[in-house]
């Protein structure tokens, strides 16, 4: 009875949840900025490789993206807390879409190497800290009870548009490498549009020290710190099957382009993984949640590691649904606990860094890839994508238990 009693419970907040007219409003200005990151990697991938005849130099570009992103979020997550949102995210979203329009010309005539990587790089820090913003607004759009199944919600709607964008980078690819670029353009202009439909969030006021407020110490401790080590061994592991798998699959004989579908697969079983882990009731503790948590990195790593030896499409695609099936369950918990552990004059900025963390990893594992790819093969870029993520988890385990514990209340 208990766990049917907790199962109703998720159900009636899920319900609850959309019946709220600002959670809807949010989750349809969100959409078309989240389908441009999940559509981007890909995009630059093929883009190099149509352009330079590699699938390094299409990592390198993969990698150049990521590593801006991940420099810049902090900085522009900062920026976002002390602006009025969302008018702060008219200017990076314009200055995307014309970027976009910049690299597929360049892409199309053909463009030196280090010309299509300055593009990249640019195309990680305009945007930065754009997803963070979204997420900062939640706190105030929300009343507190709703926070946690918005999160797990939100997890699974990331699934969606991970589900979307590759598949679409594909199938665009089949017509021109660069269209996809004009198509995350064009999102951006869209986002501009609906983000008029959100109500303005005014600047949080001041909840820490000011030194505090102008250092990331603060928020590269504790709970914090344990939750950006999980999310960058995510991203390497997303970042490392992202950028070689696509090269396994013309190793086996099979179309880049196919990738595509498998990481629709891939998504679409983590979207299924997460409504099911947001139907139920969320951990009691902070403490709890996070030993979830490890448990689904470990999995999510584990259940990626055999696509090493896997020499089919059928075999690389079954431990990747079986892996996928972890992911957005772990990205909620990651979420739910750092929104928690976040002052709330500093949201955007610790969420920025929280995708900063993700960019990190991806950029950390498309290096990897065109490494791999450069001095070995296909077969071997795949190895970081399970066994990074099994070694974060050991190394969180081991954070936790370096941590004092707290004297016991008389």
């Amino acid at each position: 009875m208990s766990g049917m009693g907790q199962e109703d419970g998720g159900l009636r907040a899920q319900r609850a949840l959309w019946a709220d007219p600002g959670w809807r409003r949010w989750v349809l200005a969100s959409l078309f900025p989240r389908l441009g990151g999940a559509m981007m990697p890909f995009a630059l991938l093929l883009v190099g490789e149509a352009a330079l005849g590699s699938f390094a130099s299409g990592a390198w570009m993969t990698s150049a993206y990521a590593v801006g992103a991940a420099v810049a979020s902090p900085f522009r997550g900062r920026q976002m807390d002390r602006r009025s949102l969302p008018g702060a995210l008219r200017t990076p979203l314009l200055l995307q879409a014309l970027l976009c329009g910049a690299m597929a010309l360049a892409g199309t005539v053909r463009a030196p190497l280090p010309v299509l990587l300055g593009l990249s790089l640019l195309l990680g820090v305009i945007p930065a800290g754009v997803a963070g913003a979204y997420r900062a607004l939640l706190p105030s759009l929300l009343p507190p009870a709703r926070l946690a199944p918005a999160f797990a919600i939100d997890a699974v709607l990331i699934e969606v548009a991970w589900i979307g964008g590759p598949p679409l980078v594909g199938a665009l690819a089949l017509v021109h490498p660069a269209l996809s670029l004009g198509v995350i353009g064009a999102g951006a202009l869209v986002a501009l549009g609906i983000n008029r439909w959100l109500p303005p969030r005014a600047p949080p006021p001041p909840s820490t020290l000011p030194g505090d407020r102008v250092s990331l110490r603060p928020l590269l401790r504790g709970m914090p710190l344990r939750v950006y080590v999980s999310v960058v061994a995510c991203g390497v592991g997303w970042g490392s099957v992202d950028t070689a798998l696509p090269a396994r699959l013309v190793e086996l004989g099979s179309r880049a382009e196919l990738w595509g579908g498998l990481s629709a697969l891939l998504s679409v079983t983590s979207a299924v993984g997460g409504l099911v882990h947001a139907g139920l009731l969320r951990p009691s503790s902070p403490q709890r949640a996070l030993g979830r948590a490890l448990v689904f990195l470990s999995l999510w790593g584990g259940l990626l590691l055999p696509t090493v030896w896997m020499d089919s499409v059928l075999g690389l695609g079954v431990w990747l649904a079986a892996a996928g099936l972890f992911l957005a369950p772990l990205v909620g918990l990651l979420t739910y606990l750092l929104q928690q552990a976040l002052p709330s004059d500093r949201q955007a900025e610790g969420f920025a860094l929280y995708g900063a963390c993700w960019a990190l990893g991806i950029g950390v594992g498309s290096a990897l890839t065109a490494l791999l790819l450069r001095h070995a093969s296909a077969q071997l870029a795949l190895v970081p994508t399970g066994a990074v993520p099994l070694l974060a988890a050991g190394a969180v385990v081991l954070l936790t238990r370096a941590q004092p514990r707290p004297p016991p209340v008389p």
